[in-house]
């Protein structure tokens, strides 16, 4: 008999913690915090805290410790030539191409523990409990919860909370767009509310400006129609309690990303990134640009059916697929039901258009798609409200399926985080014969007990442009290992001769599987 009503009293006892803490909003959000921060910790354990190796990451790990070294960019090096490598701007100033905010959160995990990897961490975190917040306001307390836990334990096991693309920024910051928004509009929430929207619109433009900008605009029209038609509110109340408050963290803001803009670039409005592409891009960024740099061949298959149609099923594989495991998409059969609510519509509108914006972009990964995290929930939790309503013989069955959905959500997340835990060997998962293992080795080999040293590497093509090695610190010349471009004996003549006193060593990469060799310059 009491193994009987022993599952019985668990799911009782759950039942009423899960009731306590989803009416206690404060308290709740501290928890997914905390529960996001801890997931996002052993994921990375789990794959032996994987190195750099993609372009991007050297990219942001160098604008991260430009930041914690109290620098907004670092000065163009004499020797900058030697030292190119894709997505970094070495003129006027040396620094990221990339928006600041993925770099700034890897500089506060930098600052804190002196690891950049709890800077994402931070940045998970960030994300789950803005979603968490947003939630609450669109799908209601009871839901919020349970499908922030869900989503907390599957997207975990993505690389978004163990790699330094940092795609959780910007879901997060969409997320503080969506929350505000509701809360203006429908709640008529004050001065909290707009300084929210204010501060998420900013960590928009500063993590994924286009998409982030595509992702607004509908909440953009929905606010300016509700400013200008509401007769609930005064203008009076409009001004006081939404305008202002906005516009106090709004305007600092645009003047620090001016600042940094002119520390970067030398112009107060010009990015880094747009810097950046006037030298380097071969390709454009969207499909109908022309430029003298982009490649004829390269151009007409960009505009081919074939590439649109991989755009979608990377859309729906690999964003939607991160946010919601596959295992768990039946409720989203419920779609029809759900956009009979306006809310509903609102999410799927934003979602159908910034997916049409972004197919004019050239590249699509599955993190560019990031302000849309919230969106894609709010669609989920309007279906799992309509399945909790299901009925059968008159028996009130769907709300049991509906926390089933959520329950196998969550336990299909901890079993893939704990399973890559158990299996993991000691040290990292990288494999020693990959590069960015074997480039970590030589370096720290060669750097024992502090000595310098200028590694010349020298590329036998065909070589991948995905496995660069000449990636240097925010302070070359106090780095103990200085990589750079071999350019030609004349051109590396000056190269020595300026780091006169190191030990130079030349690399040859043939192939990037290996071997490779460094032998004395």
């Amino acid at each position: 008999m009491s193994r009987a009503i022993f599952p019985s009293q668990v799911a009782n006892t759950v039942s009423r913690v899960y009731d306590w803490l989803s009416r206690r909003t404060f308290v709740a959000g501290t928890v997914v915090m905390i529960v996001a921060f801890l997931f996002a910790a052993a994921a990375s354990a789990a794959r032996g805290f994987p190195l750099p190796r993609v372009h991007d990451e050297f990219s942001y790990l160098l604008g991260a410790e430009t930041f914690a070294s109290g620098r907004l960019t670092n000065p163009t090096h004499p020797m900058w030539r030697h030292f190119e490598s894709q997505h970094l701007l070495q003129r006027p100033s040396y620094n990221s191409k990339f928006p600041p905010a993925n770099a700034v959160f890897l500089a506060i995990g930098t600052l804190l523990t002196g690891k950049p990897i709890v800077g994402v961490w931070i940045e998970f975190a960030f994300m789950c409990t803005a979603l968490y917040w947003m939630l609450t306001a669109w799908i209601g307390d009871e839901w919020a919860l349970g499908l922030s836990v869900a989503f907390v334990s599957g997207c975990a096991a993505s690389y978004w909370s163990y790699s330094y693309w940092g795609g959780a920024i910007a879901a997060g910051a969409a997320a503080l767009v969506f929350g505000s928004l509701y809360r203006i509009v429908e709640r008529r929430a004050g001065w909290g509310s707009a300084a929210l929207l204010a501060a998420g619109l900013l960590l928009l433009a500063n993590s994924r400006p286009f998409e982030g900008l595509l992702a607004s605009l509908p909440p953009a029209a929905v606010f300016i129609g509700w400013f200008m038609r509401d007769w609930r509110s005064t203008w009076r109340r409009k001004m006081n309690d939404v305008l202002i408050p906005f516009l106090l963290v709004a305007v600092p803001g645009a003047v620090c990303m001016a600042i940094y803009f002119h520390a970067v670039t030398g112009s107060w409005y010009e990015m880094p990134y747009t810097a950046y592409d006037e030298t380097h891009q071969t390709l454009p960024r969207f499909i109908f640009e022309r430029s003298h740099r982009t490649d004829p061949q390269l151009h007409q298959y960009v505009l081919t059916p074939f590439v649109f149609m991989n755009y979608l099923r990377s859309f729906v594989t690999d964003f939607v697929g991160l946010v919601i495991p596959g295992i768990v998409l039946v409720p989203l059969l419920l779609i029809p039901l759900a956009a009979r609510n306006r809310r509903t519509r609102f999410a799927l509108i934003t979602i159908g258009s910034t997916a049409i914006g972004m197919a004019f972009s050239t590249f699509f990964l599955a993190h560019y798609a990031a302000p849309l995290v919230g969106a894609v929930l709010i669609v989920y939790g309007g279906c799992l409200r309509w399945l909790s309503r299901l009925r059968v013989a008159r028996k009130p069955i769907g709300n049991r399926l509906a926390v089933a959905v959520l329950g196998l959500w969550m336990c299909t997340g901890i079993a893939a985080t704990t399973l890559a835990l158990m299996s993991r060997k000691r040290g990292s998962t990288d494999r020693p014969s990959e590069w960015p293992a074997q480039r970590k080795l030589i370096a720290d080999t060669l750097s024992r007990g502090g000595r310098k040293n200028l590694i010349v590497v020298k590329y036998i093509y065909p070589h991948s442009p995905n496995s660069e090695w000449v990636y240097n610190r925010a302070n070359i010349d106090a780095s103990n290992v200085v990589w750079a471009h071999d350019l030609g004996d004349a051109a590396n003549q000056e190269l020595l001769d300026y780091f006169r006193g190191r030990s130079v060593w030349r690399m040859t990469i043939n192939e990037d599987e290996g071997p490779y060799l460094v032998t004395r310059y």
